[in-house]
């Protein structure tokens, strides 16, 4: 039996490894002279969101209901309290002072990262109510390395804030099995809704209150659903949801267009980011869970959902769903605890398995409950052969200890990202130097936050205002038809000096063989010679990190490439 100090210094070293990861590189694209906004595309429309609401005055409507409004909230709050200890100056208008402006930023991203670390502690009691403190420890080890959650608690975003309430909805289930009492019903369903009032879909944690519920109650499982406390647990997250996300109720309207603008840009797509990229399962395999993971937990992940999966008390679970009208006998403990994170694993990757729009931050919700199954079937694994064969326990062990360092290397190489230089930093600067003033620069598509900034304007979030702003540059001249993207008319019409290229411009439009891409770059490469190229990679100490797999788009904020052709005939500069 461990002494409590022990476990406490372990989870300690956990904790302290979490926080590491996760603020390294936490300034990373803030807003500066140079680039009046956050290289994170998103982080500017939940700023937005958040400035238009004002807690202390009744304000609620933020205008945007794309997501749920409690982290939003959460960020207006951090923002007030900031401003009213004095670390951050509001007054005036943002882009004239952008230092603040920078700082703002950093509220939110604090906000996020501190919820990330915590709720690699929340694993770690997850896990320990589940199936022990080994498993607790282990899991919280594999939560702290995670690649995904590490990048992404760096960012003022809402995937990170919602796996927080949800593992919290997880606890107070998890505890049902021993401890029925409707305060963890209560606490179990508020949890829920509140992640559901940050992002919809993390709602679907709710199923595991139910399915824990039904698994430890006697009786036909299809009338377990009408009891009080499980009324209590439903109400309760519906209260949680409104408490979190009023605008449904208050702004319905508008909340019902958002609402209804998320669903349909999960079933039609985003663009050609996802076009003809197969089954959203298998997707999801292999472009957000192993570089989420990296390939040693992705492996554990898988070996714990199976060993749950083949274990009876999931048969016993199924047989309840699809008997409903026949009495059953409570299941055990674990068993119930089995089928609950089973039916969420099955519910939510069903979901995002077959939207159409597949971001790797999707699978975010489901990294805390495959950390605890695969710590769980490595702990069992190596105390069942420990049992048969010292030599074979030990070696289990040590599969684990390598497994954790080559994942936290690889985290910490994908953190040299955001934690350096960043490419269209060096991309611009270079242009700066090197290209003479008054020179014609074509761009394929309307510059955004991928476009090395040339202009500060560049990450304005109306198109149509970076357009405008494009085109009354003085010292340079940018040639970019804001009608028709990789428009190979304007060589014709202007015969740009350079040609600047972002990875998030090509990238897509490559793999899918764009027409339109594949007849600008042929006038791109018989005209113009490759000039720069700036690229990062996950690397440590100088040393590439070495990768069968692409970093998928999300996790690709930070650094994109960037390509600067030059005339091979120059007309100017």
């Amino acid at each position: 039996m461990k002494r409590p100090t022990s476990t406490l210094l372990r989870i300690l070293i956990v904790l302290a490894a979490a926080a590491a990861l996760r603020i390294w590189g936490l300034d990373w694209g803030l807003p500066t002279s140079e680039h009046y906004f956050s290289y994170h595309p998103d982080e500017t429309i939940v700023l937005n969101a958040a400035t238009n609401v004002d807690l202390l005055s009744g304000q609620l409507d933020p205008g945007f209901y794309n997501y749920g409004s409690l982290y939003i909230y959460l960020l207006n709050i951090a923002i007030a309290v900031a401003a009213l200890v004095g670390a951050i100056n509001l007054g005036g208008d943002p882009l004239s002072s952008i230092g603040e402006f920078a700082k703002v930023y950093m509220t939110g991203r604090i906000v996020a990262v501190s919820l990330g670390i915590l709720t690699v502690y929340l694993v770690y009691a997850l896990g320990r109510r589940m199936y022990g403190k080994p498993v607790g420890l282990m899991a919280a080890a594999f939560m702290a390395i995670a690649p995904l959650h590490a990048m992404h608690s760096k960012f003022m975003a809402v995937d990170v804030p919602a796996t927080f309430f949800l593992v919290l909805s997880l606890i107070y289930a998890a505890r049902i099995p021993k401890d029925a009492r409707i305060r963890n019903y209560i606490l179990a369903g508020l949890f829920a809704g509140f992640a559901a009032a940050t992002k919809y879909n993390a709602g679907l944690v709710l199923l595991s209150l139910i399915a824990v519920h039904v698994a430890c109650a006697k009786g036909r499982p299809m009338f377990q659903a009408f009891q009080p406390r499980m009324l209590a647990g439903v109400l309760s997250a519906g209260a949680g949801f409104l408490i979190g996300c009023p605008g449904v109720v208050l702004h319905t309207q508008t909340f019902l267009r958002d609402f209804k603008f998320e669903v349909i840009h999960a079933s039609t797509g985003h663009g050609l980011l996802f076009v003809n990229t197969g089954s959203g399962f298998m997707y999801h395999l292999t472009h957000s869970l192993l570089p989420g993971l990296g390939p040693a937990l992705l492996a554990f992940a898988l070996l714990g959902v199976i060993h749950a999966l083949l274990r009876r008390s999931t048969a016993n679970g199924i047989a309840r769903l699809l008997l409903p009208w026949r009495a059953q006998t409570p299941m055990a403990e674990t068993a119930a605890r089995d089928w609950m994170l089973i039916v969420f694993i099955a519910a939510y990757y069903a979901l995002i398995g077959m939207a159409e729009v597949r971001f790797a931050r999707y699978i975010m919700p489901l990294l805390p409950v495959v950390s605890i199954l695969a710590a769980r079937v490595l702990i069992e694994s190596e105390q069942w052969l420990a049992n048969r064969s010292r030599v074979a326990g030990l070696t289990v062990a040590l599969i684990a200890i390598l497994a954790i360092g080559y994942t936290a290397v690889y985290s910490a190489s994908v953190g040299t990202l955001l934690a350096f230089r960043d490419t269209r930093d060096q991309a611009a600067a270079w242009v700066k130097s090197n290209v003479a003033e008054g020179s014609a620069i074509g761009l394929p598509t309307t510059p955004w936050f991928y476009t090395p900034p040339l202009l500060p304007e560049f990450g304005l979030p109306s198109p149509q205002d970076r357009l405008e702003a494009a085109e009354a540059s003085a010292d340079l001249i940018f040639v970019v038809d804001g009608r028709k993207e990789w428009n190979a008319d304007v060589f014709n019409e202007a015969a740009p000096d350079y040609a600047i290229i972002s990875e998030f411009e090509y990238e897509d439009r490559k793999r899918v063989r764009d027409a339109d891409y594949e007849k600008y770059m042929s006038i791109v490469r018989r005209e113009y010679r490759l000039e720069k190229r700036f690229v990062r990679r996950p690397s440590l100490f100088g040393y590439r990190f070495p990768m069968q797999w692409e970093l998928p788009h999300d996790m690709s904020y930070a650094s994109p490439e960037i390509l600067v052709y030059s005339r091979r005939f120059a007309t100017g500069g």
